[in-house]
């Protein structure tokens, strides 16, 4: 992977996070919560284990 790619991906890991972190700090419901973080952490593994 070339270095804009990789950064591409990470900016765009960034602003996912961003987007769903109101989200995650201020739902009072678990279920919602660990669904958005589940979503988060998958994001995370697929930028980092992508060649």
């Amino acid at each position: 992977m070339k270095k804009s790619e990789r950064l591409a991906g990470a900016l765009g890991l960034l602003l996912l996070v961003a987007f769903f972190a109101p989200y995650v700090v201020k739902l009072p419901q678990l279920d919602i919560t660990l669904i958005l973080l589940g979503g988060l952490i998958l994001a995370g593994y697929d930028f980092y284990s992508s060649k």
